[in-house]
């Protein structure tokens, strides 16, 4: 009788240990995607939650893509971090000024953005979408810090020691 109990507790333990990795693979994942029609593939980690309710934003996400032609490994040449934004209010603020700070040292990219009506059913609130278009050495500097934020205004949001190591992840993805 023991034996069973023995067996059926380690096989538990290997049962709970698979689905805490299958968890934690897929928060962070890697998504590949080929376009036969326009011969491009696209690598792209998926959104992570940088923020939740802060100041006048309800959220923050980001996202980072790139894309090569063809199907098999090229390396990057640009890579696109995008940011969405929830802003508890009716309008953006056309002025916002955006600002990267990588080991204390302020950047700035250019971006394009487009707002996006009534992300949150029920509130009237919009939402905003970034799309930094950053080349390669920039990202890597961006990838490797020790320390990064981004200030959306003066309300800044902190990325986590695992978000940064998500960010360099997606730099070593080759197939």
């Amino acid at each position: 009788m023991s034996r069973l109990v023995i067996t059926t507790l380690i096989l538990s333990i290997f049962a709970i240990a698979a689905a805490a990795q299958d968890d934690n693979f897929t928060l962070t994942e890697i998504v590949r995607d080929y376009d036969p029609v326009k011969d491009v593939t696209t690598v792209r980690l998926r959104p992570s939650k940088l923020s939740g309710p802060t100041d006048h934003y309800h959220s923050l996400t980001f996202s980072v893509s790139y894309a090569y032609a063809g199907k098999g490994a090229a390396q990057p040449k640009d890579f696109e971090l995008e940011l969405v934004s929830i802003v508890k209010a009716r309008e953006l603020n056309s002025d916002l000024y955006v600002l990267f700070v990588v080991d204390g040292e302020e950047i700035h990219f250019s971006s394009s953005r487009s707002a996006i009506a009534n992300p949150v059913r029920g509130k009237p609130w919009i939402g905003e979408r970034m799309v930094f278009g950053l080349p390669r050495e920039k990202y890597v500097k961006l990838a490797g810090a020790k320390k990064l934020s981004v200030k959306l205004g003066g309300v800044s949001f902190d990325f986590s020691e695992d978000q940064i190591a998500d960010l360099r992840r997606i730099l070593w993805i080759t197939h």
